[in-house]
């Protein structure tokens, strides 16, 4: 076999091993985010009254609504906010003296507020117009909480050259990740190591 076969073999088994890499990672990259839950679409549309009478509210999304319009319990994340505001119906009036139907209440404002407690959701109700007399919450589907994320981590290390043992500490403080080594060197003695890095 000649030189230049050689070369041409061992380009073509180089071609081959990069595509097989290259698939290798296509298909872990597919199969990793293949599943993974669908972020919610949490955009602008306009309020739709509907046949019935019934609402389908205005969504306006808000990265810092300001402070809640009612005290939330403590420890609880608020995750939406709503507000509605209900004219009395007819249904609802009062008959006077002589019999005839009246309503001496103007519009009536609800607040209401989604909060994460725990393991489980919450919602908080308040008028600014009145005095709440009951709420009902109705869970229907069980949504998935995120876990709390785990921001320290430690563990033990080794030097395969010098064999010897370490161990250490990290912590995330948002996208910064901090971390401390301590290194036993051959002569017994330890040696500290700081860590700073970028997650991503």
């Amino acid at each position: 076999m000649s030189v230049l076969e050689r070369r041409l073999i061992m380009l073509l088994l180089a071609l081959i091993s990069l595509l097989l890499i290259g698939a290798a990672i296509t298909v872990g990259f597919w199969w990793g985010s293949h599943g993974k839950p669908v972020v919610e679409n949490i955009s602008s549309a306009q309020a739709l009254r509907q046949q019935d009478g019934s609402v389908v509210a205005e969504r306006v999304p808000q990265q810092k609504p300001g402070p809640a319009p009612h005290r939330l319990p403590k420890g609880s994340i608020e995750e939406r906010r709503m507000h509605v505001v209900v004219k009395p119906s007819p249904a609802a009036a009062k008959l006077d003296a002589s019999g005839a139907a009246y309503c001496d209440c103007g519009p009536v404002a609800v607040d209401l507020s989604l909060v994460r407690v725990g393991d489980g959701r919450r919602v908080v109700a308040s008028s600014p117009d009145g005095n709440i007399i009951s709420a009902l919450d109705v869970p229907i589907e069980p949504a998935l909480i995120p876990p709390e994320p785990k921001r320290w981590a430690a563990g033990v290390s080794y030097d395969p050259a010098a064999h010897t043992p370490g161990i250490w500490l990290e912590r995330d403080l948002a996208r910064i990740r901090l971390g401390v080594e301590v290194q036993q060197r051959r002569d017994g003695n330890a040696a500290a190591r700081f860590r700073v890095g970028w997650v991503f």
